[in-house]
């Protein structure tokens, strides 16, 4: 093996291995539905706002411009406080 595709296969690894860092918006909000959305409050602060979307179900708004200008991050919650969903518009890049 030569010199060249030692190093070749070094700076692969090491660029497969700094992508793994990275985590999605989907990685960090799937695991929170079902839980209640005081633990996001606690985490994140007061939303932006929060919105009635229909007669059993709340929409909370995170404007996450502080990690990217695009960002916004949506929490359905139900009537119990319980997260039941999650959007979020805008290129909202990977977290890590």
């Amino acid at each position: 093996m030569s010199l060249k595709s030692i190093t070749n296969a070094v700076l692969v690894s090491l660029l497969l291995a700094g992508c793994a860092y990275f985590v999605s918006w989907d990685d960090v909000s799937r695991p929170n539905i079902g839980r209640p959305v005081e633990e996001i409050i606690a985490l994140w602060k007061h939303p932006y706002e929060v919105r009635q979307i229909d007669a059993t179900t709340r929409e909370y708004r995170y404007d996450l411009r502080r990690l990217d200008p695009s960002c916004v991050h949506y929490w359905l919650v139900d009537e119990h406080g319980i997260i039941i969903g999650y959007h979020y518009k805008g290129y909202c890049r990977p977290i890590g």
